[in-house]
């Protein structure tokens, strides 16, 4: 709680809104917040007259775009076109919601939050994250105005704000990092120095600064991973005195990061096991190769002429980059992994030893260079590309299609061939390479209702042309574990041989991008409405328990069950007696949903449609009862002498009788 200058009123500042950014730098920020502390800019982004209570943010962003009086303050002013600065108020399956000063909120859909698949929000977004968002609609309503806006890199131009520049993220991250005087020890950061083995690790190695003269803390622990280190590992030894280029320093947990890279040390000879580095000799600290005075003037030269150059990554963190410079004196970097719209892990992303492009964008004493990342690569010899394209991809073998290599080259929205293993149930299994399994599921067959006499699953697969052993043509939809049935994200590692990829054949999603597929992902008892209509497939019975009766279980789509009681599938004895004989699996039923059952998370259904031959359809209003009519009725209840039954989907009767209440199934005649 705040109280703000030249009033008395109190306001709400929300820990997520100390800062642009999440995570490590968001929890260091927090716990140096205490009583007295003082925020010399705020933005009032709400004001709850009713409760008396204001919010207001410490955002970067947003205090810049109110000052350039580009804040909105009612869903009434924005227009489609705009490029605004918000922040996420909320995840959701299908999406994201997006806040913007003056209680504006918008929606960005799951297929607008990134130009790459997204299996879940998640993957990309945290909540009281700083977003950057183009408004792609604006619907009009007496309410206020329904926004939808992109959080896509190709949709949003970040300079259209008229407030932000490109580098201020990168700039605000290491800013509240470092703080405004910087570290001394940071100006270590691109100097070669002695450091002594400690232990050597199958991941890495272990050492001690044992350079005298160097910024750096004897007490410090320094670490060289193994690709650092591959280039002298045998000199590795416990007590070995090492020449070693310093990458990074983490002043508050005294954590040095070294490497042995030749590129980066001159001199890599071991220094004696016996004899300590002396002060100004045996230290080996070089300035000539790197953040010393001839890279310092290059580097400056760089800054002032906005120069492209060629960066190769040296070190992968979760929230930047360490990078080296090959045309700048192999100086040392730094550049950002996460941006303002996508927070995704970046270990997939990035690799040691990419070669990217960067323009620096600050340099100063005690402080790290910073560079700002282009979209591009930079010009590497092909080979180099290759290798950079290819490291970390699984190979499949003896692909089904001959243009696949790497499991990570079924990507959703690819349309491929894979070859039918089996039909079982409502899928069929197919093999798209040797160690690549895929699923294609009785509900992706056709568009319409199947036009064709079916008595068993495979039957419907090969009125749709699928047929075991047959090479057919799919469209990715995603991938899934093998063992819960749950969508993986992109950026997932899990072995090909525990994932299953998920396919379609509908002639529909074949022509449609990869954004238009995801709804058969998403949907689930949380989002479909009574109303929908579905051309389904009979999954099963479920056997009445209880005080519950019996139930067609109808497949709706990848992971979405639906249940037709056996009173609204039909209002013949023989079929309610016996409904595996009509209600077979794989069998197509067109139905509609009736309710959803929150609480339980089941949609109930009720016929819709054509029919199931030979099945007579149930009882489904009072109208329909007339004396003489016989009737397929469950009872539900017995009181004083009175036998309650249930008849069709929403018929209650009663009638003398005195059987113990369950779900018995019986025949009878209205009187």
């Amino acid at each position: 709680m705040l109280t703000l200058d030249g009033s008395k009123l109190c306001a709400v500042l929300p820990t997520g809104h100390y800062s642009d950014h999440r995570g490590a730098i968001a929890d260091k920020i927090a716990a140096r917040v205490g009583v007295n502390t003082r925020f010399e800019e705020l933005v009032v982004v709400s004001i709850n007259a009713e409760r008396g209570r204001v919010m207001v943010s410490a955002k970067p962003a947003l205090v810049k775009a109110a000052k350039a009086g580009r804040i909105v303050t009612s869903s009434r002013e924005v227009t489609t076109g705009m490029t605004l600065i918000g922040w996420v108020k909320k995840l959701a399956t299908f999406g994201a919601f997006i806040s913007f000063p003056g209680s504006v909120s918008a929606l960005a859909p799951l297929e607008l939050l990134s130009d790459r698949y997204v299996s879940a929000p998640e993957d990309l977004l945290q909540p009281d994250q700083t977003v950057i968002a183009y408004v792609s609609s604006v619907e009009e309503s007496a309410d206020g105005n329904k926004i939808r806006v992109s959080l896509k890199r190709s949709a949003v131009d970040i300079s259209a704000t008229q407030c932000i520049d490109p580098a201020d993220f990168l700039l605000g991250y290491f800013g509240e990092l470092e703080g405004a005087a910087g570290e001394p020890v940071l100006g270590e950061i691109g100097r070669q120095t002695t450091v002594k083995v400690k232990q050597k690790l199958p991941y890495g190695v272990v050492v001690t600064p044992a350079d005298e003269s160097a910024a750096i803390s004897a007490e410090a622990s320094g670490f060289i991973t193994a690709e650092q280190a591959k280039d002298r590992i045998d000199e590795c030894k416990e007590g070995a005195l090492l020449t070693a280029c310093v990458l990074d320093v983490d002043p508050e947990k005294a954590i040095v990061d070294y490497s042995l890279r030749s590129a980066l040390v001159s001199g890599s000879a071991e220094i004696g096991a016996a004899t300590p580095a002396k002060k100004g000799k045996a230290s080996k600290r070089s300035k000539t190769a790197t953040n010393g005075d001839i890279s310092q003037k290059v580097l400056t030269d760089a800054l002032h002429k906005k120069q492209e150059t060629p960066v190769v990554v040296e070190v992968v963190k979760e929230d930047y980059l360490v990078l080296s410079m090959p045309a700048l004196d192999n100086a040392i970097a730094f550049a950002m992994t996460k941006t303002y719209n996508d927070r995704s892990k970046p270990f997939m992303r990035f690799k040691v030893g990419q070669r990217l492009s960067g323009t620096p964008v600050r340099i100063e004493t005690n402080k790290r260079t910073l560079v700002l990342l282009q979209s591009e690569p930079d010009t590497a010899s092909a080979a180099t590309k290759k290798n950079d394209a290819t490291a970390g991809k699984r190979p499949v073998k003896e692909p089904v299609d001959s243009a696949i290599s790497f499991f990570e080259d079924y990507q959703p929205g690819l349309v491929t061939q894979a070859k039918v293993k089996s039909i079982k149930g409502t899928q069929a299994n197919l093999d798209l390479a040797a160690n690549v399994k895929g699923r294609l599921h009785i509900t992706e067959l056709v568009d319409g209702p199947l036009d064709a006499v079916v008595k068993s699953p495979v039957d419907v697969f090969a009125a749709a042309g699928v047929r075991v052993g047959d090479t057919i043509e799919v469209k990715i939809l995603g991938w899934h574990d093998a063992k819960v049935y749950k969508f993986l994200p992109i950026t997932h590692r899990t072995s090909p041989l525990k994932t299953v990829i998920e396919t379609t054949i509908r002639p529909s999603k074949m022509a449609a991008s990869a954004e238009a597929d995801d709804e058969a992902k998403l949907m689930s008892w949380k989002n479909v409405k009574p109303g929908r209509v579905f051309n389904g497939f009979v999954k099963g019975i479920q056997e009445s328990s209880g005080s519950e009766g019996a139930a067609v279980l109808v497949s709706l789509g990848l992971s979405l069950i639906g249940q037709l009681p056996l009173l609204a599938a039909t209002n013949s004895y023989e079929v309610a007696s016996h409904p595996a004989r009509y209600f077979f699996p794989g069998a197509p039923i067109e139905v509609e949903v009736s309710s959803v059952d929150k609480k339980h998370r089941v949609v109930h259904l009720v016929p819709h449609g054509p029919y199931i031959a030979g099945v007579d359809r149930s009882i489904a209003s009072v109208d329909q009862l007339v004396a003489g009519t016989r009737v397929v009725a469950y009872i539900t209840n017995i009181a004083s002498a009175v036998m309650f039954a249930k008849i069709g989907a929403v018929v209650q009767t009663a009638a003398s009788g005195s059987t113990e209440p369950q779900a018995l199934l019986v025949q009878g005649k209205i009187d």
